[in-house]
């Protein structure tokens, strides 16, 4: 039987704190020094490990920041339905409101343009309300020839969204991970650095199967959820 190679043992066991919530998220982990050093490997090898972990989301790493636990599992909650459902604490469907919103086109990224099918994309970027404060970051994009534009007061819900354009979608699926805020969503949130984040990824699929926009939405609304209704 082949070897584990050592950086995917220490993988496995970065990976095993984490789940296990030895390491929570927004933890900052020691340097790399110090972590080959816990490990008993090399700094060669432990560097590795950590470009492989951030890759799958389990660490972020951010120059003069250091690497933070950025959430304890690349994947959770995948939901398909027609409607996938954001709810409160309560149990409540979360109400957010557009607050900023920025609107236009730009180019895709591989990731977009394999999904859509297309280099153009219409983008919404919008700074969300709940319950009077700022609370949520959201980007839904489409092909740049599925409408004219996209409207800055449209519904956060995808479907809803999407319904607000003339278009009804035939699937939804969902996905959420647990992140933590950078700079830049610490400001536009208003909230400390280093915050607890939902993030839900969404992507609406016509009947033939064609992905036809994508969403994602960051929250800093505790106890908030992603629920099958």
């Amino acid at each position: 039987m082949a070897r584990m190679p050592l950086y995917k043992t220490t993988e496995t066991e970065m990976i095993s704190r984490i789940t296990k919530g030895d390491w929570e998220i927004g933890l900052r982990l020691p340097n790399e020094f110090e972590l080959a050093d816990e490990f008993g490997v090399s700094q060669g090898t432990m560097r590795r490990a950590l470009i492989s972990l951030e890759g799958m989301g389990y660490l972020n790493r951010k120059p003069g920041r250091g690497t933070l636990v950025a959430a304890n599992a690349p994947k959770t909650d995948i939901i398909t339905s027609a409607s996938p459902c954001l709810v409160d604490a309560n149990g409540a469907p979360l109400a957010l409101e557009p607050f900023r919103a920025r609107r236009g086109t730009r180019a895709a990224t591989p990731f977009e343009a394999d999904l859509l099918g297309t280099t153009r994309l219409l983008y919404l970027e919008r700074t969300l309300k709940f319950d009077g404060a700022r609370a949520a970051i959201e980007e839904t994009i489409l092909a740049d020839s599925a409408l004219p534009e996209l409207s800055e007061d449209a519904p956060v819900a995808l479907d809803a969204f999407l319904s607000a354009h003339g278009l009804t979608p035939a699937r939804i699926e969902a996905e959420a991970s647990a992140e933590i805020t950078d700079m830049g969503q610490s400001v536009a949130l208003s909230s400390d650095r280093h915050t607890p984040l939902l993030c839900v990824r969404s992507a609406a699929f016509d009947a033939a199967g064609a992905a036809i926009a994508f969403q994602v939405l960051k929250l800093a609304v505790p106890g908030a959820s992603l629920v099958h209704r």
